[in-house]
């Protein structure tokens, strides 16, 4: 089992899967789980205060009968935005992990080396592993082979197009992102999806082009906040009929995106963050309940 979650790269392909068969046990039993972070406090650490993220963490932790608690990046950080070693010496002692969502990746790197309490990383402008783990849980539950599928991204989210990209490698599945070049995935981590793929056999395109994009794509994902609605009306006129559609957009950017004209029946929007929940508490089972 892994022991923190910072980003995808330092996951195996075993312990991918092993993740996901573990989401879908949880999802499917979750009274043999009840009781995993029973006695345990686990610390929710929040730069931004996305509703859908902190109630998500907190049914996470209470439905294994855990206590949550909540707290904001400037509990632990100096004056000068650097962490205090002495806000996590205490936090090492007294919780029994962490999940931190932050636009400050270098502060989960820190906290990695500064704790021996396990460590996951909600969110970060470089990494969002556990949306992508979700979003993989969605599509295999939609395609029960994760090899047979492409999945086009159509997005400027560089932490998305990462943490898509190495769960694709992970899985075997095919990627094509279309993002502008400034926001196209950085040279380690295609690297790092590479030595997976060798195993696998995932393919990926990188590309400024949208519409070669979604060209025979199974799963279109887009995630493109403040975009022209234009692009958007296109891509949904020029893909596959059958094709599912997915987002890490907020619902109050749909209405402005124009991604809730896209038919009821192709949206996987809700089942992506209910997906979000069962995910978490795999996390945690996986990361805090080994360590009692």
């Amino acid at each position: 089992m892994i022991k923190n979650l910072i980003s995808l790269e330092k996951i195996s392909i075993y312990q991918f899967s092993e993740l996901l068969d573990l989401t879908l046990e949880i999802k499917e039993k979750p009274h043999r789980y009840k009781n995993s972070l029973s006695g345990c406090t686990v610390a929710g650490i929040f730069q931004n205060p996305y509703f859908l993220t902190q109630v998500c963490f907190q049914v996470a932790v209470t439905s294994l009968k855990g206590q949550p608690l909540i707290m904001k990046n400037t509990h632990i950080q100096t004056q000068s935005q650097n962490l205090s070693e002495i806000a996590c010496q205490c936090l090492d002692q007294w919780m029994d992990g962490i999940f931190i969502e932050t636009k400050n990746h270098g502060h989960i790197i820190e906290l990695d080396k500064f704790l021996t309490i396990p460590v996951a990383n909600a969110h970060s402008e470089i990494h969002s592993p556990c949306q992508a783990i979700a979003d993989f849980l969605t599509i295999k539950e939609n395609h029960r082979d994760l090899t047979s599928i492409k999945l086009a991204l159509i997005g400027n989210q560089k932490n998305i197009g990462h943490s898509l990209l190495l769960a694709s490698s992970l899985s075997g599945a095919s990627i094509h992102i279309a993002s502008p070049k400034e926001k196209q995935p950085d040279p380690q981590v295609l690297e790092a999806a590479e030595v997976n793929g060798k195993q696998t056999g995932f393919q990926y395109e990188i590309s400024e082009e949208p519409q070669k994009a979604i060209s025979n794509a199974d799963i279109i994902y887009y995630s493109y906040p403040n975009q022209n609605p234009s692009l958007f009306n296109s891509i949904l006129m020029n893909s596959k009929q059958d094709a599912l559609f997915m987002t890490s957009m907020f619902p109050e950017e749909w209405k402005e995106n124009r991604i809730q004209n896209i038919p009821s029946k192709r949206r996987l929007f809700f089942r992506q963050a209910d997906n979000r929940l069962h995910i978490l508490k795999a996390i945690m089972v996986s990361l805090i309940r080994k360590k009692k």
